[in-house]
């Protein structure tokens, strides 16, 4: 009777990790293994068919760090994150604060909020090619300016972060009105009790209290900005001039369009290097800085 019931024990303790089994084999087989593969050929020369020639160490990455498009595509990236990063959680906080409370007709203004969840990248993004357009945009009809978009290299960059931010928009939003939503009210209805103002109790009671979630959409955010390519490809393809060509972006045109597989390798391997540096640095500040008990 005893080794029939630890047998029991023993299957329902094996049968969650079954669950998980194809997860893990798709991710090993279609993330790890080829990671690897390109950690390792990233210290060889190789030919355009893709075969690797011989052993040349860093070789790759000396050269990758001497060439001035790297160097500007790896600056691209971190402009793009200074301009994106801010502007999504500002314009996400201010949407969630507007429909925080639950009123009639909220659902439209949360709807409409949500709906780029609905919607596909490219779709978005070339939408957001022709709304920027200088001379035919509706941007610049709409706001009575001529700004050129597509044709300045700052303006290029800002039109980029604020497709990168209705992209983001959906999830962002839906994250951080649960997290407000969900907190405990009898907190916030005894400091508007004691007399604090609107403004002391989302700063001092509110928004420590949803710090996890804002932690998490602030992070999701950078490491957005940190992969961007796609909307790239689709709205600026790196124009005016480079000028919005990010780190990934390249690695797609050494890759697909020129076939430079060791300039390739090595590119992702310092995307993930930084990545994974990012991760960390999240986790360590997580565990010093946010509570999640109020």
């Amino acid at each position: 009777m005893k080794a029939a019931i630890l047998q029991v024990m023993n299957k329902e303790k094996v049968r969650p990790y079954l669950y998980i089994l194809p997860a893990l084999f798709l991710a090993f087989v279609f993330v790890y293994i080829p990671f690897i593969q390109s950690v390792f050929s990233s210290f060889f020369s190789i030919r355009q068919n893709g075969e690797l020639n011989s052993f040349t160490g860093l070789e790759n990455y000396r050269k990758l760090f001497a060439n001035e498009i790297f160097s500007e595509s790896f600056a691209n990236t971190f402009r793009f994150m200074i301009l994106f990063v801010p502007l999504n959680i500002i314009l996400i906080m201010t949407a969630v604060l507007l429909t925080e409370k639950e009123r009639k007709g909220n659902r439209i203004y949360e709807t409409v909020f949500m709906l780029p969840m609905a919607m596909g990248m490219s779709s978005i993004a070339l939408i957001f090619k022709y709304m920027f357009r200088p001379s035919v945009g509706i941007i610049n009809r709409i706001i009575g300016y001529d700004i050129p978009w597509t044709n300045d290299a700052f303006w290029a960059m800002l039109s980029v972060a604020f497709l990168g931010v209705f992209l983001d928009f959906g999830l962002d939003y839906l994250l951080l009105l649960s997290a407000l939503r969900n907190l405990d009210r009898s907190v916030v209805e005894a400091a508007r009790l004691d007399g604090a103002s609107e403004v002391q109790v989302f700063s001092r009671i509110k928004l420590p209290l949803i710090t996890p979630t804002l932690f998490f959409v602030l992070f999701i955010s950078i490491k957005d900005a940190l992969l961007i390519c796609a909307p790239i490809m689709v709205m600026t393809e790196g124009g005016p001039f480079r000028s919005t060509q990010t780190i990934v972006y390249y690695y797609y045109i050494e890759a697909f369009r020129n076939s430079n597989y060791a300039a390739a390798y090595s590119i992702s391997t310092l995307v993930f290097i930084i990545a994974a540096l990012i991760t960390f640095l999240s986790a360590k500040i997580e565990r010093q800085g946010v509570h999640y008990e109020s």
